[in-house]
């Protein structure tokens, strides 16, 4: 084009980045589902006082090509004064048939359960995550009745997180944290990622969990985590937490593109990435604390 003054790209599509190796399934057309399911895609950013927020959901290969719904979802929202983020992440359990519904309504009753007791007045610290999660599920429940689906073939996990949008006069922020069974809270700090919340992958079949919704909302865990100023805070599903676990260059890989708020679109094509025989749907909320008087 010319006069324009625009500097047109080498290309506009590149794909997604392979962290090591891609996958044959990555090249495989995106098949429809045979009903109408979520979004292969969803993004949102956000800023809320200190914090800088981005949030990405994928379908996984393994699951597009199959023209499967993705079985992931996320939730982000605020209470009413502003004071505080609230983030709910699920993973809809593959062998369930209308997970994805599932952790649809998940995210949404977590996030909900969370702002009401926070609207109320209810400390952070005493925030009761045996109360948010056996809301999202009654809330999964009365939707499968609804849809005359036995309870089970909504079946999700989840975590949830909470951050206040300012921090402690000593610049660091408490987090409060709850999860059931793999999906996971990171933080990132010195370089690298440490798991703050969720289960780590053992035993011959690493894909079976023993407690999920909407069976078992007790067996959620919870914990209060501190973030420095330097530190960054992820909230993910397995397809990205796996990633993060197959050793450190791919968790370097991450580091180095999440030390800083990329672009949205940027954002969503690196939760999106290309690796060999990770095929799950990946799905990554992602928090900074941009407290200028506090760098």
């Amino acid at each position: 084009m010319r006069g324009t003054g625009l500097a047109l790209p080498a290309s506009d599509d590149q794909g997604p980045p392979v962290l090591v190796r891609g996958s044959r399934a990555s090249r495989e057309p995106w098949r429809l589902p045979a009903e109408p399911g979520p979004h292969g895609l969803a993004a949102d950013e956000a800023a809320l006082g200190g914090l800088t927020v981005r949030a990405a959901s994928v379908i996984g290969p393994g699951h597009r090509a199959q023209g499967r719904p993705r079985q992931d979802a996320y939730r982000i929202g605020r209470d009413r004064a502003g004071e505080h983020l609230v983030i709910a992440v699920a993973d809809g359990m593959s062998d369930s048939a209308h997970s994805d519904v599932g952790a649809q309504v998940a995210v949404s009753a977590l996030v909900n359960s969370v702002r009401a007791a926070l609207d109320a007045g209810t400390p952070l610290e005493r925030l009761d995550h045996c109360a948010a999660f056996l809301s999202a599920a009654g809330q999964m429940i009365a939707v499968a009745e609804q849809r005359d689906w036995d309870p089970d073939t909504v079946r999700a996990v989840a975590v949830v997180a909470v951050v206040p949008a300012r921090p402690h006069v000593n610049g660091r922020r408490r987090v409060w944290l709850a999860s059931i069974a793999d999906v996971s809270a990171w933080r990132l700090s010195g370089g690298d990622w440490e798991r703050l919340i969720g289960e780590e992958k053992h035993g011959f079949d690493p894909s079976a969990v023993a407690r999920y919704l909407p069976h078992d909302p007790r067996g959620a865990d919870h914990g209060v985590v501190e973030l420095s100023p330097t530190c960054v805070l992820a909230v993910t599903t397995d397809g990205v937490a796996d990633a993060f676990a197959t050793g450190l260059q791919a968790r370097r890989w991450f580091a180095e593109r999440w030390a800083r708020p990329p672009a949205v679109g940027t954002f969503l094509n690196q939760v999106g990435f290309d690796q060999v025989q990770m095929h799950d749907d990946r799905t990554a909320v992602v928090v900074w604390c941009d407290d200028e008087e506090h760098r």
